[in-house]
């Protein structure tokens, strides 16, 4: 035994020798470090991971990849521009006079670079309410696009009869000097700043107001920005035809929740595997602010006749008082992997805003292109007896457990309970959800609370599944994908003896939705089916309401599955 313990030793002496030799013998043109960048030291080369990441070749995902990290503490409207894959410029709002221009190698540690001053640069205006500002690059230079009230100088600012609106400067190159800011406008009968309150004469929609952004490539550039009326809305216009105005969202022109507060704006667009996504901003940003998007293939289609999709909740604490909120964000790809900057930000105890500060999370995106959201997990699970009643722990990815998270009191003898980052029966504690490895699920029918489910959690996800022992689902939540503009959706059924029933919960009741609790209630056919006998869930959408040529998808169920992804081709 002894012999083969030794000759165990003098074989890993020779691999781990052999893999020293190859690395010393090796360059940074034949190291490849997949996320991260090579770096060579007297040592030979060596892979410097990108935040996330681990290993010697940095393939392999550390307990941090979804942490979310605070960035810059009094930073709000934080827009980051990715110069290259190691060169990223942040800028953001700051004290309303300035714009401070900060750059980062790592999108870990920022340095402030320079600092936009207008009305230092401008001899005959003075600037104020400066924010929200734009950067994105044109050629060889630098355009800059923001938020301020302009007064000849010296007067008062800001002024009465006056509204803020939006300026354009530009920088020559990479030291980003930009220079003397002038009015966005694009002439007569186009979208135009106003310095003066109210709208241009060609209407509302073409008054640029406040948070642009300009996005797209350099063949196919669009300006979004926000404009007044009856509240917030979003517009955009493409450089090529600037006459195309495109109503975006807004409560001028479709109908939006009260949540909402009569709030569309921060526009921001990303771009991934053929799909766009606009994100912006509801609500007020001391009150219900919020993150929501839209999906489409198209820039032009990216407008609230489409779905609009949660991406983050305001979060409240036991006594309802805010405690967090989230928005005005910006996306930035570094080698595949996209990142979501944001303010957040925060309340006291009696809910009374205090500030923002710029944070950032990796995005994560689930097999139809739609994104997980920020700060909220719908779990569920199998339920026992009727006599059982539920409590919920969490364990960090330190080891530290959290408990009770929400108690029995709250969830009572549900199947469900949806965490929004809060744990209102501890002390109304915050946890992030990247920061938790296991959600604990307890269950008891006696008071006694031992008997426990552990189910792995991966940090990003906005759904999961715990299943106990000899549980039953009684719901499951069915999500299916976007199929065109206008769709409307359908359920059907199909139980085991092999007979489907369809419509199960049609279009009356589904409308547009792209999600829907099923608990085996078939409401257009009057029906009610066991989840147990289910063999298959169909869902079929319609354009026109032309049922004729449905188009359907549809997943195999398993009985006590808690939750089903479908995709319609």
């Amino acid at each position: 035994m002894k012999q083969a313990v030794v000759f165990i030793c003098f074989i890993f002496f020779i691999v781990v020798k052999s893999n020293i030799n190859s690395i010393q013998d090796a360059t940074c043109t034949t190291i490849k470090c997949n996320n991260g960048f090579c770096k060579e030291t007297s040592e030979g080369p060596v892979c410097v991971c990108d935040e996330g990441f681990l290993g010697l070749n940095c393939t392999d995902k550390g307990p941090d990849f979804y942490h979310r990290r605070l960035v810059m503490l009094g930073l709000a409207d934080p827009d980051v521009l990715a110069i290259n894959d190691d060169l990223f410029i942040l800028m953001g709002t700051a004290n309303g006079l300035e714009f401070p221009i900060y750059e980062s190698t790592d999108l870990i540690n920022f340095q402030l670079k320079t600092t936009y001053r207008p009305s230092t640069i401008d001899e005959a205006h003075d600037y104020c309410f400066l924010w929200a500002p734009n950067l994105s690059t044109h050629g060889t230079g630098y355009d800059l696009n923001f938020v301020a009230q302009r007064v000849p100088k010296g007067d008062a600012c800001p002024a009465a009869g006056e509204d803020v609106s939006v300026f354009y400067a530009n920088a020559p190159d990479g030291n980003l000097i930009f220079g003397q800011p002038v009015l966005v406008g694009f002439g007569p009968g186009k979208p135009n700043g106003r310095i003066a309150s109210g709208c241009n004469v060609e209407g509302c929609a073409e008054t640029i107001r406040i948070d642009p952004a300009v996005e797209g490539p350099d063949d196919d550039r669009w300006l979004f920005y926000v404009w007044f009326q009856n509240g917030n809305n979003i517009a955009s216009i493409p450089f090529s035809a600037t006459s195309d105005v495109v109503i975006n969202a807004g409560p001028a022109f479709y109908p939006t929740p009260p949540s909402d507060e009569l709030i569309n704006e921060a526009p921001e667009l990303l771009s991934r595997n053929g799909t766009y996504y606009l994100f912006f901003s509801t609500a007020f940003f001391n009150s219900q602010y919020a993150m929501k998007y839209i999906m489409s293939t198209s820039i032009p289609d990216l407008t609230r006749h489409r779905i609009v999709r949660m991406h983050s909740i305001a979060q409240r604490n036991a006594n309802g008082n805010l405690v967090q909120t989230h928005g005005s964000n910006s996306v930035v790809k570094r080698r595949g992997e996209i990142f979501n900057f944001f303010h957040q930000g925060g309340f006291d105890a009696d809910g009374h805003f205090i500030g923002r500060s710029t944070f950032k999370q990796r995005l994560a995106f689930r097999p139809d292109g739609s994104i997980h959201t920020l700060n909220t997990v719908d779990i569920r699970w199998t339920q026992l007896p009727s006599s059982f009643q539920y409590s919920l722990d969490i364990v960090l990815k330190g080891g530290a457990v959290i408990g009770p998270c929400i108690a029995v009191g709250r969830i009572g003898s549900a199947s469900n309970v949806f965490y929004t980052g809060m744990c209102p029966d501890n002390g109304n504690r915050m946890f992030d959800k990247g920061d938790i490895d296991i959600f604990r699920l307890y269950f008891s029918n006696d008071g006694t609370w031992k008997n426990h489910v552990d189910t792995p959690y991966d940090g990003a996800s906005d759904t999961l599944a715990i299943y106990i022992p000899g549980g039953v689902a009684q719901q499951v939540a069915v999500r299916w994908n976007e199929r065109v503009t206008g769709a409307k959706y359908s359920l059907d059924v199909l139980r085991s003896d092999g007979s489907w029933i369809q419509p199960c919960v049609g279009c009356e009741f589904l409308f547009n939705n792209i999600e829907y609790v099923f608990d085996g209630n078939c409401r257009s056919s009057s029906t009610f089916v066991q989840l147990q006998d289910i063999k298959t869930i169909r869902v079929c959408s319609a354009v026109n309401d032309d049922w004729s040529h449905a188009v359907c998808g549809l997943a195999n169920y398993n009985s006590n599955m808690t939750h089903i992804s479908i995709f319609i081709q």
